[in-house]
């Protein structure tokens, strides 16, 4: 299965890349706008080599999420270059919780694989737009992760860390004022969600940061430990976002540059996106 899902990402990544980059006028400048103001040290010719290099990882993420969703174990460890490196009976037994964060990749549900392969993790996770992706999809997750919530149950997942459970969590969006501040980001006031710090002053979790490094079609993994307080919300979102954008400039073609990850401002700054790139703020 692996090697026809690998046959199939050949054949028609770079024309799902094609139809995305053409009608997707909107998101294509979402992302030229991101690309400028995280990189304003590169001229435009380079920004726009991340750019068409980023819309081929996108035409492949449709593939890769198969992969993630359809592979058994054995097939899809086999992406995975130093997965042996790691103790995985030791991360799964801590007694005080592990909250897994990851950031919006091109290859996220490979990276939610990983995460449930290290950890056993439960995840939180939005429903998808239309009945049957949506179906399909959390069918497919909730072969690897233990439940899925939704971001209305915060409660429940801090219960869950409470009781030494992991927890598998996406910071890097931004999800309006109430449940967020500002915090640098690319040296941008950004509005990051405050649940990591939150969680660990009330759990006492351990907090990683997850990501993947793709070398020729296989995954390198990537696990840091975050030293958060629990104490100081500004300090510990400023490492979280320090450590994602480290991340990001490593293989800056893998991030999901398509979302507006700058949508509010702080009072009085000028808007990010022009108007006609705005849907309505929450």
């Amino acid at each position: 299965m692996l090697y026809l899902l690998n046959f199939v990402e050949f054949l028609f990544a770079k024309s799902v890349a094609y139809l995305l980059r053409t009608f997707g006028n909107i998101r294509r400048k979402i992302a030229d706008k991101n690309l400028e103001v995280c990189f304003p040290e590169l001229n435009a010719l380079d920004r726009s080599k991340i750019l068409n290099k980023h819309y081929l990882h996108l035409g492949a993420s449709i593939f890769q999420g198969l992969k993630a969703w359809v592979l058994s174990s054995e097939n899809f460890k086999k992406l995975l270059i130093n997965l042996d490196e790691f103790d995985l009976d030791e991360l799964k037994k801590s007694s005080q919780g592990n909250l897994i964060l990851i950031p919006h990749t091109t290859d996220l549900e490979i990276t939610g694989r990983v995460a449930a392969i290290m950890f056993n993790v439960n995840a939180m996770a939005k429903k998808q737009k239309g009945r049957l992706v949506n179906n399909f999809i959390f069918s497919s997750r909730e072969k690897y992760f233990k439940q899925i919530l939704f971001p209305n149950e915060v409660l429940k997942s801090m219960r869950l860390l409470q009781k030494g459970e992991n927890l598998l969590y996406l910071p890097d969006q931004d999800y309006g004022y109430d449940h967020s501040i500002f915090v640098p980001y690319f040296n941008i006031p950004t509005l990051t969600v405050k649940f990591p710090s939150i969680a660990k002053k009330r759990t006492g979790c351990k907090i990683y940061f997850l990501y993947l490094e793709d070398i020729k079609n296989r995954y390198k993994i990537i696990l840091k430990k975050i030293d958060m307080s629990g104490e100081n919300l500004y300090e510990d979102l400023a490492l979280l976002n320090k450590e994602i954008e480290i991340s990001i400039r490593e293989q800056p073609e893998r991030y999901l540059w398509i979302h507006r990850r700058f949508k509010h401002r702080p009072k009085d700054d000028l808007e990010i996106y022009d108007r006609s790139l705005m849907r309505e703020k929450r």
